[in-house]
């Protein structure tokens, strides 16, 4: 019996299920992933409001950056044991594995920067290394400068855990930054844990310029930590980046202000920074998660633009497509397509029967 033989012989509402059911399983398989970008901004509005400016410009006007944040791959520990702990793992990854590779295709950035919680069992992993493999292996890098921020399960820091010389040393030999030796000078990078110290990430012999602060443990949320609200007064940084609440948002504070100005939602588009050498504010913005594990309804990556010539940064946020959602319509898509299969040829079992019995009779 061919393919065509059994196609016509099966009942027509089995048909109409499963092309209903393959429909279902193509989009949130395959197509919602190859039509991201079409639901991402329009960098052609920038370009629209400032007439000089290129976004991929390869004259080096402009920096594009690439925002990963708490992308924490399951480890062996907390999931589930054998086949089912393989399927979780293997779709966490895939998910972040192709949202990464939409996301570097359409930024084209120059620096991809991780603001940590990289590994959800950095601390209590006894495979370490094949750990990290593997998160390389999800996130493949483009042509570009890379920086790695730790955070709290990569090296400790939460929950009483203590933050360890062993536990930094093989996080910095597993992930190595290698932003030092990047071609741009207008602006400079460090980076502030609160976990492994302060280490600066990009140097220049220029003087005044914009310092760009990154960590993994916002500095304004909630009531901000003396020390760390005396080091950014110090330092007075054009603007932070941070991750950790796994959810966007942009904060505030003046530096003459005790407290922190909150804001829950970004614009659509793009929110426009002027860094300043001086700045008057002190602003943050928390990049989302990448990662749908995390159990927020919206993960994402930061997408920043530093227009070079005026010390002028535009960012926005990425939206990645919600995986739980998808997987509940596929279950009940797939409870359904075979209840259709059992109850199509169940009553065609049943027409056959019957009809051979009463053919019988007469």
């Amino acid at each position: 019996m061919n393919l065509a033989t059994v196609w016509r012989s099966t009942p027509r509402w089995c048909k109409l299920a499963g092309c209903f059911y393959s429909a279902i399983l193509l989009y949130h398989e395959y197509l919602c992933y190859l039509l991201l970008p079409w639901t991402w901004p329009r960098t052609g509005i920038l370009e629209t409001l400032y007439p000089h400016f290129r976004v991929h410009a390869e004259d080096r006007t402009v920096l594009r950056i690439l925002f990963v944040a708490d992308p924490q791959i399951q480890g062996l520990r907390n999931e589930p044991s054998g086949v089912l702990g393989k399927i979780t793992r293997w779709d966490a990854d895939r998910y972040l594995g192709r949202t990464f590779e939409r996301a570097a295709k359409y930024v084209d950035p120059h620096l991809v920067i991780y603001l940590g919680d990289l590994l959800d069992e950095g601390t209590t992993t006894n495979d370490y290394v094949n750990y990290a493999k593997r998160f390389h292996d999800i996130f493949l890098l483009p042509n570009a400068k890379v920086i790695y921020v730790p955070g709290d399960n990569d090296i400790g820091g939460e929950g009483g855990e203590l933050v360890t010389d062993e536990n930094i040393g093989r996080f910095r030999s597993s992930f190595r930054s290698d932003a030092s030796s990047f071609w741009d000078d207008s602006v400079q990078f460090i980076e502030i844990s609160g976990l492994a110290g302060q280490v600066v990430l990009s140097n220049s012999s220029r003087r005044k310029r914009p310092l760009i602060v990154l960590g993994h443990i916002p500095f304004l949320w909630g009531y901000p930590d003396p020390d760390a609200m005396k080091m950014l007064d110090e330092l007075k940084p054009a603007l932070i980046f941070s991750a950790h609440n796994h959810e966007a948002s942009l904060m505030s504070r003046a530096i003459s202000e005790d407290a922190s100005r909150r804001v829950r939602s970004l614009p659509s588009d793009f929110s426009i920074f002027n860094l300043s050498p001086s700045p008057g504010d002190i602003q943050e913005v928390v990049v989302p998660t990448c990662s749908y594990r995390m159990g927020v309804p919206r993960m994402g990556f930061g997408f920043a633009v530093l227009d070079l010539t005026a010390n002028r940064l535009f960012y926005t946020v990425l939206w990645l497509p919600s995986r739980y959602p998808h997987l509940f319509t596929e279950l009940c898509a797939t409870v359904a397509f075979v209840l259709a299969l059992v109850c199509g040829f169940g009553w065609r079992a049943f027409r056959f029967r019957h009809l051979k019995k009463v053919s019988f009779q007469v």
